[in-house]
């Protein structure tokens, strides 16, 4: 099994799906591999597909980003350690892959995120222990749609000491904030969801993340 699942939901940007994949393949020095999630009413499937080439794929009734990455997270159990990248993220380091391992192996297990020239106080695109997705149930908080997913994982890596950030591997976020994309149907939808978004994660860091930080060090640091 390989070392490393990339989960990549996307929806309607075939173009992004290329990309993406062609940047893997020029970029990725571990056992890496990439795991798209498609919905099946998607106007541009059959597209995506194509663009797809030889990538692994599932094509499922129409979920959010949170929701399709815990799913194609459960499909790759074998996997060490599970990436999250957004189909408008672009690998740009040599061998950046093995650069997020192998500081996963110095901190003994967590959080580890590249630099994606856009922010750098949270993991925006993340490699995650698979000890951890296993012991939470989850790698994106399941209340949350889309948006707070990556400080969710902020706060469980502060919290727990097992956060780091890699400024030698960079993963470029190509976003319309940055005037490196066009604003689509699908950054309208998601934008759509922030308020609930946003309840949702204020809620969980009130009622939940001491209980998940503790999973975590539970986890990473079992007894004997």
């Amino acid at each position: 099994m390989a070392d490393l699942a990339v989960l990549v939901p996307s929806r309607g940007r075939p173009k992004n799906v290329a990309r993406l994949i062609e940047a893997c393949e020029k970029t990725c020095r571990a056992d890496t591999i990439v795991s798209f999630g498609f919905d099946e009413d998607d106007p541009e499937l059959l597209a995506n597909m194509d663009a797809s080439g030889d990538a692994l794929v599932t094509v499922r009734p129409r979920m959010g980003l949170g929701a399709w990455t815990n799913a194609l997270a459960a499909i790759w159990p074998g996997a060490s350690y599970l990436g999250s990248l957004g189909d408008d993220m672009v690998p740009v380091t040599d061998g950046w892959d093995e650069k997020l391992i192998a500081a996963q192996e110095a901190i003994s297990g967590g959080w580890t995120y590249p630099d994606d020239l856009r922010r750098t106080d949270i993991p925006e695109a993340c490699v995650i222990d698979r000890r951890i997705v296993d012991a939470l149930g989850w790698m994106c908080e399941p209340s949350i749609g889309h948006w707070y997913t990556d400080t969710v994982w902020a706060d469980l890596g502060i919290g727990t000491g097992r956060l780091k950030f890699v400024p030698a591997a960079v993963v470029e976020h190509r976003h319309p904030n940055l005037g490196k994309a066009r604003t689509d149907a699908t950054y309208h939808e998601a934008a759509q969801g922030f308020a609930g978004d946003l309840a949702a994660y204020q809620k969980w860091r009130m009622k939940r993340m001491r209980a998940d930080i503790e999973t975590v060090r539970e986890c990473l640091n079992p007894p004997g």
